[in-house]
């Protein structure tokens, strides 16, 4: 079967585990950008087990979908073979979420920066470690590959191949219908800092648990080392092997994450949160706030303040 240029199909991988609520939401957005549109775009369900033939039967893209699963996806070698395929006739390769697993295993993201769900970036760059992975981003889009973030990263992507295969205003029209901020969110807008505490090197264990409790207190190097019960240059070099951040920098996370929730409970100025989480200098504190978050204070309070959804 043959399309013309104005006929894109998409096909939506509902592979064992696969969040239904992504497969199907995703149609109803692709079928929403035909409206008034000479552009048609059919969206297509594809069965893991049910691939279709290589033969005329390519599609525009292919999107890999989030899962909800405890486990990550399991990889066929019949669908990595597949996806080469498709990839080869000409398809762009997406993936949402942990659906970048079943597309890194293809081997085409190697080399190439991409994004997947944070909270999975250390088992996933242990496994995939050509990947230039960065989960700081919602959206890398490579032209033949794009791959989002978190699990409702569907919408995003969903938004940028309309804007890619219809048009832009219809993807504005498409993102007014379903009430989606068409652009400008990242990963890091969301992500929370959760320190590991799993990794068995108990001196270093000993100063977090006490960092944990003074963090709001001016610190030093030398004030964490002492606690650990360690000299200053085997600390620093313990430390960042077992929590992945420098001191100081574990610091900023501590105090940044306490930011964020006094941001979000309560109405209190930003100069109050700063000196109350331990920082002299609010111009300081909002410089690492931006940093971490992607966001002012002030962006990040109306995005995320209870007060703000109560209103």
């Amino acid at each position: 079967m043959s399309y013309s240029d104005k006929h894109h199909r998409i096909g939506i991988l509902s592979y064992p585990g696969a969040q239904l609520s992504a497969v199907y939401g995703l149609v109803d957005m692709l079928n929403a950008a035909n409206k008034g549109e000479a552009t048609r775009i059919e969206a297509v369900i594809l069965q893991q087990d049910q691939l279709p033939t290589m033969e005329n039967n390519t599609f525009s893209a292919v999107i890999l979908p989030p899962s909800l699963a405890a486990q990550q996806p399991t990889v066929s070698p019949a669908l990595t073979q597949w996806l080469k395929q498709q990839h080869g006739h000409g398809a762009i390769l997406c993936s949402i979420c942990v659906g970048a697993v079943l597309l890194a295993e293809t081997g085409i993201l190697d080399g190439r920066p991409a994004t997947t769900h944070w909270a999975i970036t250390e088992s996933f760059a242990e496994r995939f470690p050509h990947v230039k992975l960065d989960t700081d981003k919602m959206i890398v889009d490579e032209g033949d590959v794009i791959t989002a973030g978190g699990i409702m990263a569907w919408t995003d992507l969903g938004l940028r191949l309309i804007d890619h295969f219809a048009s832009h205003a219809t993807m504005l029209d498409v993102a007014r219908h379903f009430l989606i901020d068409p652009a400008g969110r990242e990963q890091k807008n969301y992500r929370r800092f959760y320190p590991n505490l799993s990794h068995g090197d108990q001196a270093i264990l000993k100063a977090q648990h006490w960092l944990q409790m003074a963090y709001k207190q001016k610190l030093t190097v030398p004030d964490m080392a002492e606690k650990a019960g360690l000299t200053g240059r085997t600390f620093l070099r313990r430390f960042e092997t077992a929590t992945g951040h420098t001191p100081n920098a574990y610091l900023q996370q501590l105090r940044i994450t306490e930011a964020r929730q006094q941001l979000e409970q309560t109405k209190r100025s930003f100069n109050e949160i700063a000196w109350e989480v331990g920082y002299d200098d609010p111009t300081a504190c909002r410089r690492v706030f931006i940093k971490t978050t992607g966001l002012s204070p002030g962006q990040y309070r109306q995005k995320f303040g209870y007060q703000s959804h109560a209103a």
